[in-house]
């Protein structure tokens, strides 16, 4: 006599038990062994377990595993992500620098510890992007460190409709200017040393771009209009999907403010516009900034934790640190092509 299957996937959760970080938040679903000796990686290799975890992601917006044995490691991680059903992906189309720490897996964005890093989704200004992410605390820092997350909808209704509907309306063109020694080059950005190479990248995702050189200061120009906010491919919900915020020059280092005021706002090494080409307000940077802190959910890492999150419901942000020996490994699943050009026509407009 067969065993239905929802009788075999009851018999195997029977084996981790499900709660809550936060009270009054289903983000993320803490996931804990129930019983001792559970082996991560083995039960998450049940099909039926691992089918159990996508749908409980899409739920939920993420995941937190806790208290399972042995994860501290980045072997174990790269192994316990590659058991879902898609691939891990190369991380590709950089906007900061980050180290790789075996084939598919890297570290977090290797960016001053003394900083904070605004909120954002991997890639959510690419043609392509991540469906899944996934975090593991290698090592913690001595203190601080934090990988705070929040909810792409709650972020998108914690703006006023009259927001909502000029970026629904014009998208975003997302300016980036690449420069001998300052910021990612280009070709670590594109995975290349070729331009051929890179121009098909660009001809792939409708990305403007102009060459120049060394003695006229900047190597690269590209210009590339996106959705600011996108219908989630599988639930249908509208999320705020996009890096406005992060790119514009109101959230640039205080420090840097100096040594970036001899540039235009159109070549600085970043910056973003509405898709149109016409300003972003601060004001309304500032309303973006509040619509993330509002939403945000900020817990501290214990080693061997590993958090898995849907890259378009839930985003994320990290918190200055002390101490040198912090390590956040990052892998990458899934990738969805925006294959719509609403917007293309204003980065091909924008030279």
């Amino acid at each position: 006599m067969s065993t239905a299957p929802e009788l075999l996937i009851a018999k195997e959760i029977s084996r981790i038990r499900e709660s809550r970080v936060f009270p009054q938040s289903k983000l993320p679903l803490l996931v804990e062994p129930a019983a001792p000796n559970v082996d991560l990686i083995q039960w998450v290799t049940d099909s039926a377990n691992m089918h159990y975890l996508e749908r409980k992601v899409l739920e939920h917006g993420g995941i937190l595993f806790r208290n399972f044995q042995g994860m501290n490691a980045t072997e174990r991680f790269f192994e316990f992500c590659r058991s879902f059903s898609h691939p891990l992906l190369d991380y590709s189309e950089q906007s900061s620098p980050r180290g790789r720490l075996r084939d598919k897996v890297y570290s977090s964005t290797t960016y001053p510890a003394d900083q904070y890093i605004p909120f954002h989704n991997a890639n959510s200004f690419g043609h392509e992007f991540p469906m899944n992410i996934w975090f593991s605390c290698i090592r913690l820092a001595t203190s601080g460190g934090r990988t705070p997350i929040c909810d792409t909808r709650r972020v998108l209704a914690n703006l006023s409709e009259t927001t909502r509907e000029l970026f629904r309306n014009k998208g975003i063109l997302y300016v980036r200017n690449y420069y001998e020694s300052m910021g990612v080059p280009w070709e670590e950005t594109f995975q290349t040393e070729s331009r051929k190479e890179a121009e098909r990248f660009f001809a792939a995702g409708k990305i403007a771009f102009k060459w120049g050189c060394a003695s006229d200061r900047w190597v690269l120009a590209t210009r590339q209009a996106r959705h600011a906010i996108l219908p989630h491919p599988k639930t249908g919900e509208e999320v705020w999907f996009n890096q406005a915020h992060l790119f514009h020059k109101r959230s640039m280092d205080k420090r840097l403010q100096p040594l970036l005021r001899r540039f235009e706002d159109q070549w600085l090494p970043r910056h973003a516009y509405f898709g149109d080409g016409s300003p972003i307000p601060d004001e309304i940077v500032d309303e973006i900034f509040a619509a993330f802190s509002e939403a945000e959910l900020s817990f501290d890492w214990q080693e061997g934790d590993i958090l898995m999150l849907d890259n378009l419901l839930t985003s994320h942000a990290r918190t200055p640190f002390v101490g040198d020996q912090r390590l956040i490994s990052v892998a990458f699943s899934e990738m969805f092509t925006d294959y719509s050009d609403e917007f293309a026509k204003y980065g091909t407009a924008s030279f």
